[in-house]
């Protein structure tokens, strides 16, 4: 059987990606953390996403499958993603197991086909950066960064197509939104709405270190899973009491032979 191919890792990087051997006429990638190198902390650069997708050596007869579950990462690392998946001869079908966040849902963009869980969520909003300077260095922090809305304003666009205007789009992304699945389906960047997936998924990460706007949904899964760990932990405790019970209860009718 196939095994999962993986990044080389050097000292102190985090692999936040990992990408399944072909099997058959389809290869499988999973995105399941923080994108990309120094933003949020350690990983790996996205050229190694890349350079493990080539190896795959995918043709136009083959799939490959995109699954995401991030609260994003570094803006050009979700760009180089996204732009490189774009020029496989390869159908790329995406899937948001969970959540797809900033630079995360920049690369579920290039999905031929997008798939969400109904509980799952995207997130978008403009791009953003930290500076340090004198008023010459923000102010061309500021226009980088408007030059950058521009790029992910683009790639929103192209997928969505007539259902979502420039205009709505800009909205959203000024007012930093969360998005269900219906209504990315509605606004044209996702095709398809599934069953829903565990809320342990949604719960993995927590938005609010990065600012970012915590949706209830996200919050409620987050409580139910220390709810559910809490009753985990109850009856693992109850279960090691009860045993050390029947253990002491046996000692005395020990014989030594």
């Amino acid at each position: 059987m196939p095994q999962p191919r993986d990044a080389r890792l050097e000292a102190g990087t985090r692999q936040w990606f990992r990408v399944q051997a072909k099997q058959g006429n389809t290869a499988e990638i999973f995105i399941y953390d923080e994108i990309g190198r120094g933003f949020f902390g350690g990983g790996v650069a996205a050229e190694d996403l890349v350079k493990e997708i080539k190896a795959l050596k995918l043709g136009a007869d083959d799939e490959l499958k995109v699954r995401i579950n991030s609260p994003g990462g570094q803006f050009f690392e979700g760009i180089t993603i996204h732009n490189f998946l774009r020029t496989l001869k390869a159908k790329v079908s995406v899937r948001v197991d969970g959540v797809a966040a900033s630079a995360a849902s920049v690369i579920a963009m290039a999905g031929d086909r997008v798939e969400m869980p109904q509980n799952a969520m995207m997130f978008i909003h403009n791009p953003w950066m930290f500076a340090a300077g004198d008023s010459r260095t923000m102010r061309k922090a500021a226009d980088d960064l408007d030059q950058m809305a521009q790029s992910a304003i683009g790639t929103y666009l192209r997928k969505a197509g007539e259902k979502l205007a420039r205009g709505k789009l800009v909205e959203m992304l000024d007012a930093e939104t969360w998005l269900s699945a219906e209504d990315s389906v509605k606004f044209g960047l996702a095709d398809v709405v599934d069953e829903p997936v565990r809320a342990a998924a949604l719960a993995q990460f927590d938005f609010s270190k990065y600012g970012f706007p915590v949706p209830s949904a996200i919050a409620s899964a987050k409580n139910a899973l220390a709810e559910t760990k809490r009753r985990q932990r109850e009856q693992l405790r109850l279960l090691v009491d009860q045993s050390t019970f029947n253990i002491a209860e046996l000692l005395p009718n020990l014989k030594t032979p």
